[in-house]
């Protein structure tokens, strides 16, 4: 009998510590959650990042805060915090196809394998720029001084990234020309190279070069989409230059490896509620972001999809 008691306490106990267990689980979030963005503030990341977590934060679509946290310097240091990081659904990346060039290239020893996808949001195309006072009046007459002076232009980049690889895409259109890639980072550091005469050319967003253009001392040779964008209708697209150019990219939500699916799952309900609220919807466009949203195995596939459109590509920007 005194053994028969025992092992029912045991098991007992056993019980009761799973049902204590259970709500300390279902309670995710706990402490406010950080959303590492590897480029400075103001670039196509960083906006889109702030757009979803203002949405969440104001509609509470969950009980804790989603803070940013820009990592400057190269994308791959913000990128290997996350990465490293303890899988505790606290902890997240925000970036776009930076993540694959890095790997493609060599720039990074990691890629996006080495993340759990939470979702896709945002689909941006990108503008090549000169400054206003620049004397290419034109792409054309960008890449032709190019070719005529191969190496002497400056164009600013992040290594491997969508900028580097835009810039690329361009040059290949033009037998014998080559710019000198000058490494700055991101959109927000292109705008401020450009303009401080560190560069004569650079690649922005469509968002960066909205947010930038204001004071009008930047200029756009064209645009990447496959026409023209409504909101940017004095804009070519470089299929109507002439140029074989589509270069379109999506903002990704990644968490480290080992976080729990659940939580995943959990964060990216509250990115797609984000994405349904009339402020996401009118911030997108006014952002000229396309108001993509993609999770689970339709992301696992594109993911998937873009690299090996990609990987050739950020190849490239080895040999430059």
């Amino acid at each position: 009998m005194r053994e028969e008691a025992m092992k029912s306490r045991v098991i007992g106990l056993a019980f009761a510590a799973l049902v204590t267990a259970a709500p300390a689980q279902a309670a995710w979030p706990e402490r406010p959650i950080r959303v590492v963005v590897p480029f400075a503030a103001g670039g196509s990341s960083d906006q889109m990042g702030r757009v979803f977590t203002r949405a969440i934060d104001e509609n509470k679509l969950l009980p804790q805060p989603v803070n940013i946290f820009n990592v400057t310097g190269h994308y791959s240091v913000g990128s290997r915090q996350i990465k490293d990081a303890t899988g505790d659904g606290y902890s997240y990346l925000l970036i776009h196809i930076a993540l694959m060039g890095g790997e493609a290239s060599g720039v990074m020893d990691f890629g996006y394998r080495d993340f759990k996808a939470v979702a896709a949001t945002g689909d941006f195309c990108l503008t090549p720029v000169v400054r206003t006072d620049s004397p290419f009046q034109s792409l054309k007459e960008l890449l032709e001084a190019a070719r005529k002076a191969p190496d002497t232009i400056s164009f600013g980049v992040n290594i491997a990234a969508i900028n580097h690889m835009a810039a690329l895409l361009m040059q290949q259109t033009t037998p014998g020309a080559a710019f000198r890639y000058v490494q700055v980072g991101g959109g927000a550091e292109n705008f401020r190279a450009l303009i401080g005469g560190h560069t004569q050319a650079g690649v922005l967003s469509g968002a960066e070069f909205v947010s930038f253009r204001g004071d009008g001392r930047i200029r756009a040779l064209g645009y990447t989409g496959p026409m023209r964008h409504p909101a940017l209708p004095e804009i070519p697209s470089l299929k109507e230059l002439g140029y074989d150019v589509e270069f379109c990219v999506a903002n990704w939500w990644f968490a480290p490896k080992s976080t729990p699916q659940a939580t995943v799952d959990a964060f990216a309900d509250a990115l797609e509620k984000a994405q349904r609220t009339d402020y996401v919807q009118r911030e997108l466009a006014n952002r000229l972001f396309a108001p993509i949203f993609k999770r689970g195995a339709e992301l696992d596939r594109d993911l998937d999809t873009t690299w090996k459109r990609i990987e050739p590509i950020a190849k490239m920007a080895t040999k430059k």
